[in-house]
């Protein structure tokens, strides 16, 4: 391959050529990558697999920043591929002990930890905002079950400690089951079908700790990580749903702030608001429903 195919691809080289690392990534972050997928998957005979070679006791997933790269990289290859985001990559790692090689075999190429696409894929909160500070302190989404909700309600200044997710990621979601099952917890839907759901904009963004990490010491180092859980975790930063891209964070005892609210996601879809939280006088307000 000797000339770039695409303005991202001039820049990527550009930013390669100048020994300028951190720009690089930051390209990366925001591209779309291709994978190689074989012709039987293509054709729908057989599952598209993550493609992998081995370098040693390495394992590496292989990605291109375009199908002329792809192609170019190997004889083997055809033009068949499918195309995905980093952070769809997150989503779906296989396991934190590999690494990610970009444009392997060819001149500009970069050989990245699993820790590095994590970060990439899903940065911070206190990241987040700082690189779009216009775009303001997020929304914070907590699944409830009956019980949590009686200690809500009657157990003073309420906290909330355990695993909430960004509620921007699900917004398009408008049952409960869809959204308990795209967030790993079908469990928590109601005999009646429905979900209750904890709302709130976070104050310390730090608290909220990106989960990096892995479902034993090995692959929560592999990732440079700090939390170990059990199956199914990911510890890339999403929800364990490959098929979702859903942000999720990892809180002790956060205090929850004014105006946090509990609905109610009924199975037709439609939301209903049952209790705000007032940070002044420190206690919920039911809201009743309307005649």
């Amino acid at each position: 391959m000797r000339n770039p195919s695409s303005p991202f691809e001039e820049a990527l080289w550009a930013a390669f050529e100048a020994g300028a690392t951190a720009l690089c990534l930051s390209l990366l972050k925001d591209a779309d990558l291709a994978l190689p997928i074989s012709v039987a998957a293509f054709e729908g005979t057989e599952p598209v697999a993550w493609p992998t070679a081995r370098d040693g006791d390495r394992t590496w997933m292989l990605a291109y920043t375009s199908v002329e790269a792809m192609v170019a990289a190997s004889a083997t290859f055809t033009e068949h591929h499918r195309v995905v985001s980093m952070l769809e990559l997150a989503a779906g790692w296989p396991d934190s002990r590999w690494g990610l090689a970009v444009n392997p075999g060819l001149p500009v190429s970069f050989l990245l930890e699993s820790g590095t696409v994590a970060r990439l894929a899903v940065p911070t909160l206190v990241q987040d905002l700082a690189l779009a500070p216009r775009s303001g302190v997020p929304v914070m989404q907590k699944l409830l079950r009956p019980s949590d909700i009686h200690d809500l309600l009657s157990g003073g200044e309420p906290r909330v400690s355990g695993y909430c997710h960004h509620a921007l990621d699900v917004s398009h979601i408008a049952t409960p089951a869809v959204l308990a099952e795209a967030l790993g917890q079908p469990d928590l839907v109601t005999p009646e079908g429905a979900l209750n759901l904890l709302r709130w904009r976070p104050v310390g963004l730090d608290l909220y700790r990106t989960p990096y990490g892995g479902v034993d010491e090995e692959r929560r180092d592999a990732v440079a990580g700090w939390v170990v859980e059990e199956p199914p975790f990911v510890g890339l930063g999403l929800v364990p749903n490959p098929d979702q891209v859903i942000r999720e964070y990892k809180v002790y005892g956060v205090g929850l702030t004014h105006g946090a609210e509990i609905w109610e996601l009924k199975h037709d879809g439609i939301e209903r608001r049952r209790a705000v939280y007032h940070g002044d006088l420190r206690r919920w307000f039911l809201v009743g429903r309307r005649a």
